[in-house]
């Protein structure tokens, strides 16, 4: 049985905030095959929620790379329920990511 995605409010400005970025300094291509890269992840989040490891900063949330810069946090939220939480450049201060993590 695959899992419902459902999105925070965080994670889709996170979302469009890279993709506007990407658009705004490389390409639409590249806006594009990110997106296609995220979608690819959700689908096998959806299919195996478990399949990424659970964070160091909270050990309910799991960190899904999905380009070496940036990083898809979520959770499972129940039986059947998947809730992406951030999307986070993998190039900020590691000590931070607690801090963000805690604020969701």
């Amino acid at each position: 049985m695959a899992y419902t995605i459902k999105w925070t409010d965080t994670a889709k400005k996170d979302f469009i905030g890279i993709i506007d970025f990407l658009i705004t300094n490389w390409s639409k291509k590249s806006a594009k095959k990110f997106e296609n890269t995220v979608n690819k992840q959700l689908y096998l989040i959806s299919k195996m929620p478990k399949i990424f490891p659970k964070t160091e900063a909270r050990k309910n949330i799991r960190r899904c790379i999905v380009v070496k810069q940036v990083s898809m946090y979520y959770k499972i939220e129940s039986d059947n329920e998947i809730i992406v939480i951030r999307f986070l450049d993998n190039r900020k201060n590691p000590n931070q990511l607690t801090n963000i993590l805690n604020k969701t």
